[in-house]
């Protein structure tokens, strides 16, 4: 006979395998779950089976075993375990959530929408800032509650904190601290949080607060720049992917957590009861990464020659390869830092107002108010190792070909800095300035390198040939990327920064009338009420520019007119920048080598700056198992960017923010709505049918592109463009469920379904992408493609929603459920492509050019079935109820069609970041002392992007496993040990060209982490 209960929960993911023990009393029936006193994973999924039996809608949810207790490190990680939940992860710990293969997943907050730094312009759910110790459960909601604010097109999900009545009378306290480490970061981190309650029989106080440190670490390698229309063969016999780079680096992502959530509640007598709470998050990130990037430097005369295949297979679709090895003319390699910083912060208050005294008839108002502001940088530096000189096909900066000594060129005073040894050739400009050799250690031919990318990870080789340069005869690539000194800064920058401002604004009244007797023999409830909201975001992409030789003696323009003040402004502090463009000009006169009259002679922006000028360096030599054949290099330490505007005007003496006017936009969106519901029951029938009727009013403004300016990638803001929109939705919802008898149940819902877009789907604008022209047109960009991000003219999302569910109970915890669904999209947004001619740099409009830009997709369907099942038996008749053995087999697969566009095979493509099968499996062991958990998530290959010529990029299927393990060690202190991603599962991605024809493209390389803690309660 068994002592001791083994349980095992194979789930993917129902509400029945959700780990909860408390759930969110905001009923009666609510109210009495909390009497269940079963704690840790079992009594979660006493409360899971429960929950999902009592809704008269589709639902399933997860609860903290504990206060401050979700079942994993992340809201996002914990949803995971529900069925046809999908998360993506970012720097290994889950991020963004999609319900059944979308991202048109609506977030509310206590039944409100949530406004977070994450989704302020969004509609995918992204988790990231919200600290899962605050939440006390998560409801997913895959039908349509007609009584929830919003629904989404393929779920709802709605983060439920604590208050104060659902604690007991008097002082109640609770804690926990923990220290976290990663596998490869070896960072002593932390998390620390806790919940102080008092309450008496009419008053209640609640905060909460939860504060963490985290360093996470990540390896990539694989491809940059698959976009734009040049990254082809092109016009050789055979087609295949000829990237503009690769890239291998190491990525740490420092995150700073801290939430507070506050919560008042009093009874004010004659059954009102007054609720105010505010919800404040608040997350630093530093995205710190170092690396080696080996590339064509965007030269249009590369593309399809810089790299040819050696060994490739045909597609069998036109004269396309797929490619497993490559010989590499690298033009440009270099070491490179980039460090994003991510400050946000957003604050949700609500003020509500009860009435419930015992009768038929209660209500509830409700006012939210919610702001968030967040503000990314970039701050990022180039270590190049070729010292730039002629030679033919590679990249050079002795461009004149009359004189190849003529290169990068300075004022006097630079020229007196690095003295006479660093001249290469005599020529004196007007002012004094010179010629000055911009890297004499550097390399000086273009390696040859092989590629290999049959294998598990791409491989690379031909580092150890021999290879001309500074450092002598004999020395090859790996000996310049071992010494310092053979690195100069080929660019620093500061790109792609962007500010976003939002806030919303919401009423609400709802009402409610219960009948004693059934009105009509069959109604037992009806529910109605209005709604307002009134959203704005407000968001700012720019790039920083800087001044460059204003003030300089005998610096003059072009037409010998004074260089202004301020300088000529760069958004690229870059070696290979010259001041001669035609908005602004900063050099002298200096002889032409042939007829010898003054030709004017631009300034490098630039000066030649060695690795460590202005920096800390780091040795890399672990890119960990994505990659192998790379020697180890130098790189500028990424913390040296932590406040990327500090660092530019230190070194260059100011940051000038220059907005790009594609991506900076301000929509308003007001939605007025209006409820009602009529809840039914005739025998073992019973459900709900309700109509809501939204009036959608959208005002856009978008700031429209002008030509590009001079020394950066920027377009100049050529004024506002509104567009205001009112439309209307009527949105019927049904929800039946027959009870069979005590056990079956059958479920059936329908309902139409209104998401309005990512608000930058609206609001983006022309975005105008350039790359240098080449030897053809030295020192010009020319326009490569170009991309509109928004249409204010395009439709929300609409659908129809089909469910149906059976699902059989045996006692409080024991279930088995099968649901099929069918969502059929009426209208979504797409990915289209047309084409258009723009101005080069200097004015001169010279090809047409691929654009592309959002579009209207019609008619799509998402459709699958959900098997899930949950038993628990006792191991004897004389077992007791603390000893248990629970087994749930949930499987998700998912079917899609008709998404409305096809890939490069002429298949139609499913929508973007579904995966057909999700699996999840968890096993677990509770006694009286002891728990453990060992929870395993698979999902199959998903859609992640579609490249130029309709080739998909897939994510190969992935399986991570979490752990955790707890012990009692009194009856209110518990220490307890998280494993998370501890098989350090790699994400791959490749290129289909067709069925079994597929290309590597890149990957992800996750750290496992490891957390140690306390939990306890007074």
């Amino acid at each position: 006979m068994l002592k001791r209960g083994l349980t095992l929960a194979l789930v993917a993911g129902a509400s029945q395998l959700a780990l909860a023990t408390g759930a969110f009393a905001q009923d009666a029936s609510q109210t009495q779950v909390e009497e269940i006193v079963v704690t840790g994973v079992r009594g979660s999924q006493i409360k899971s089976v429960d929950v999902k039996r009592r809704e008269a809608s589709i639902v399933d949810a997860i609860s903290a075993e504990d206060i401050g207790k979700l079942p994993d490190v992340t809201i996002a990680d914990s949803l995971q375990r529900i069925s046809g939940i999908q998360i993506q992860r970012d720097a290994g710990e889950g991020k963004t959530v999609n319900i059944r293969g979308l991202r048109q997943v609506i977030t509310l907050l206590n039944g409100e929408q949530y406004l977070s730094a994450g989704n302020m312009g969004s509609a995918q759910p992204d988790l990231l800032d919200v600290p899962s110790q605050l939440m006390n459960q998560v409801l997913v909601y895959k039908s349509t509650n007609p009584n929830n604010a919003l629904s989404g097109i393929s779920g709802t999900i709605d983060l439920r904190t604590r208050r104060p009545f659902q604690f007991g009378e008097g002082l109640t306290f609770t804690g926990a601290a923990e220290a976290q480490r990663g596998d490869r970061t070896k960072k002593d981190d932390y998390l620390l949080n806790g919940v102080v309650n008092w309450r008496n029989d009419r008053v209640g106080l609640m905060i909460g607060a939860a504060g963490s440190k985290s360093n996470l670490g990540n390896n990539y390698s694989g491809t940059v720049g698959l976009s734009g229309n040049n990254d082809w063969g092109g016009g050789f016999a055979n087609s295949y992917i000829s990237p503009h780079g690769y890239e291998s680096f190491n990525r740490v992502v420092e995150r700073k957590r801290l939430g507070v959530n506050a919560a008042f509640e009093a009874d004010l007598g004659e059954g009102f009861t007054l609720i105010a709470e505010g919800f404040y998050a608040k997350l630093d990130e530093y995205n710190r990464a170092v690396g080696i990037n080996i590339s064509n430097r965007w030269d249009g005369g590369a593309f399809g020659t810089w790299n040819q295949p050696t060994v490739s297979t045909p597609v069998g679709i036109g004269n396309w390869l797929a490619v497993d090895e490559y010989d590499i003319n690298a033009w440009w390699v270099n070491s490179f830092t980039v460090n994003r910083t991510t400050k946000s912060k957003t604050k949700n208050f609500n003020l509500g107002l009860d009435y419930d005294n015992g009768g038929p008839f209660t209500f509830e108002a409700r006012a939210i108010r919610a702001d968030g502001d967040r503000l990314s940088m970039n701050g990022q530096a180039q270590g190049d190792l070729s010292n730039w000189r002629y030679a033919d096909g590679r990249f050079n900066l002795f461009r004149d070909p009359a004189d190849r000594t003529r290169g990068t060129f300075y004022p006097k005073a630079i020229c007196d800095k690095f003295g006479s040894a660093r001249r290469t050739n005599a020529v004196t400009g007007s002012a004094g300035g010179c010629y000055l050799d911009p890297n004499p250690l550097g390399y000086g031919a273009n390696p040859q390198l092989h590629y290999n990318i049959a294998g598990d990870h791409p491989v690379w080789s031909g580092f150890d040939r021999p290879l001309a340069g500074g450092l002598g005869t004999g020395k090859s690539l790996k000996d310049y990327m071992a010494n310092k000194d053979s690195y100069a800064i080929g660019a620093f920058s500061s790109e792609g920064n962007n500010e976003v401002n939002s806030d919303m604004n919401v009423f609400r009244a709802d009402g409610h009338y219960k009948f004693d007797d059934k009105l009509l023999g069959f109604i037992t409830k009806i529910d109605a009420g209005v709604r307002q909201s009134k959203r704005t975001v407000e968001v700012e992409q720019f790039h920083l520019f800087s001044g460059f030789y204003g003030g300089t003696p005998g610096a003059v323009q072009a037409n010998g007119q004074p260089v202004p003040a301020g300088g000529c402004e760069a958004q690229w502090k870059a070696i290979d920048v010259v001041m001669n463009q035609n908005q602004c000009q900063a050099g002298e006169f200096v002889p032409d080598p042939v007829t010898g009259l003054p030709v004017f002679q631009g300034y490098t922006v630039n000066q030649p700056t060695g690795l460590s000028t202005y920096n800390n360096v780091v040795w890399v030599d672990d890119l960990g198992g994505v990659t192998s054949g790379i020697p180890g290099f130098w790189a500028i330490d990424p913390r040296d960017f932590d406040d990327a505007e500090a660092f530019h005007k230190k070194v260059f003496g100011g940051a000038i923010r220059v907005q790009v006017p594609g991506q900076t936009y301000d929509v308003r969106l007001n939605e007025q709505s209006a409820y009602g519901v009529m809840n039914f029951a005739a025998g073992a029938l019973s459900g709900n049918f309700g109509l809501r009727v939204i009036e959608t009013e959208l005002t856009v403004k978008q700031n429209l592109t002008g030509d590009t300016r001079n020394y950066g990638d920027t377009n100049a803001d050529a004024g506002d463009q509104v567009t205001q929109r009112k439309y209307t939705d009527w949105l019927p919802s049904l929800n039946v469920s027959y009870d069979f008898n005590d056990n079956l149940k059958f479920r059936f819902a329908y309902s139409k379904t209104m998401q309005p877009l990512d608000l930058g789907n609206y609001g983006g604008g022309l975005k105008i992408n350039t790359a240098d022209c080449g030897a053809a047109l030295p020192n010009v960009r020319c326009v490569t493609s170009a991309e509109s991000s928004g249409n204010p003219m395009l439709n929300p999302w609409r659908s129809q929603n089909f469910d149906g569910a059976i699902e059989y109970y045996v006692g409080r915890a024991s279930m088995f459920n099968i649901s099929a669904f069918k969502l059929k999209i009426d209208s979504f947004v797409t990915n289209g492509v047309t084409t258009g001619r723009f101005p080069d740099q200097d004015g001169v409009i010279r090809r047409t050019v691929n654009v592309t830009l959002p579009i209207q997709g019609d008619g799509g369907e998402v459709k699958g079935v959900e098997v899930g099942a949950s038993s628990r038996s006792a191991t004897s008749s004389t077992t007791p109820a603390s000893s248990r053995t629970s087994v749930s087999t949930p499987t998700t697969p998912t079917r899609r069609a008709r998404s409305s566009r096809t890939g490069l095979d002429g298949e139609e493509l499913p929508f973007q970041d579904n995966s057909k099968h999700q699996f999840n499996l968890i096993g677990w062991y509770q006694d009286a002392k002891l728990q453990a958990r060992v929870a395993y998530n698979y999902r199959t290959d998903r859609l992640a992007e579609v490249m130029s010529n309709n080739i998909p990029i897939y994510q190969k299927s992935t399986g991570y496993v979490d752990v955790n393990v707890s012990y009692n060690v009194r009856d209110n202190i518990t220490v307890y040990f998280n494993g998370s991603n501890v098989t350090s599962e790699i994400e791959d991605y490749y290129a289909r060209f067709a069925k079994g024809k597929t290309q590597y493209i890149r990957q992800n390389e996750f750290e496992p982490r490891y957390t140690l803690g306390v939990r306890a309660r007074w």
